[in-house]
């Protein structure tokens, strides 16, 4: 009788990546299984259909895990993660809530687990070396903080469940998690929806004044959170089932981690099943 198949992916470049854990997950997967193993690299990137496997193990971040969910999945496979990443947001909220990630979010068919934003901080996500974040975890990120602290100016016409918002705006966060940025901050999450929008208007000046201007609304947002909607005169925060997002311009967003520039100036988000099963496996803070 011939072996059921597994794919192993696994991210050496991840921030809490081990050699010894290859071995752990090997041995978790068990022997009934005819192993490849798939190290993640630009050559991986090109792999688009995944297909012939009745299991796929992945071990890396929380873009790793969005690169993955991004490849055509045959239906009906299961797909264990395993995190091993920095922060590994995407796997925290849901390591107690039966390890099993059902819902994520779409926009325009492009898909997150926890978070797709632009501007103030969101290059956070994707700039930052991986060798820093291998050798000093989340701190490998402060460095970079005053960096990113800067005014940005996002135009855009949001529409949220029949509701219009404009302006400009220095930060545009779409969220289905109860934490970004390492702040757990989104006391409605709820697995499975309705994900939150989360927008902070910009102020007139991007200079020394415009950082001041956002200090404030960034600390309401980050470390008082919200446990109901906020619809303040900077501030709104609100959930929401399906989103529309027009853009002024070009807008490079961080999608759970990574890099994504080819989103249209129009798009629409919405929450949607996967057609695989994803089971969190563990989870491993740094």
């Amino acid at each position: 009788m011939s072996k059921k198949k597994c794919l192993l992916v696994i991210n050496r470049f991840a921030g809490n990546y081990k050699v010894g854990d290859e071995e752990t997950i090997k041995k978790s997967i068990g022997d009934e299984y005819e192993l490849t193993v798939l190290y993640v690299s630009d050559e991986t990137d090109s792999v688009t259909r995944i297909e012939g496997y009745d299991l796929v193990v992945v071990s890396g971040g929380d873009g790793t895990l969005n690169r993955l969910i991004n490849r055509d999945i045959a239906r009906g496979t299961e797909v264990r993660y395993y995190p091993s990443g920095t922060l590994n947001e995407a796997a925290d909220r849901r390591v107690r809530r039966g390890r099993v990630i059902s819902a994520v979010g779409s926009a325009d068919g492009r898909l997150f687990t926890y978070v797709l934003a632009a501007g103030t901080f969101t290059p956070l996500g994707y700039v930052v070396d991986f060798r820093k974040k291998q050798r000093f975890k989340a701190l490998a990120y402060i460095a970079r903080v005053i960096k990113e602290y800067k005014v940005n100016r996002i135009p855009a016409e949001i529409t949220a469940d029949g509701k219009k918002y404009e302006g400009v705006y220095t930060l545009i966060m779409i969220i289905n998690s109860p934490r970004c940025f390492g702040f757990r901050f989104n006391r409605m999450y709820r697995d499975g929806g309705p994900m939150c929008l989360l927008t902070i208007r910009a102020p007139k000046t991007t200079g020394f004044l415009g950082k001041v201007a956002i200090f404030f609304p960034f600390f309401r947002t980050f470390f008082m959170g919200f446990g109901k909607p906020h619809f303040g005169k900077t501030v709104t925060f609100t959930p929401f089932n399906e989103l529309d997002v027009s853009l002024g311009e070009s807008v490079t967003f961080c999608a759970d981690g990574e890099a994504v520039s080819d989103l249209t100036e129009k798009f629409k988000v919405t929450v949607t099943e996967l057609p695989f099963r994803l089971v969190v496996a563990g989870s491993k803070r740094g």
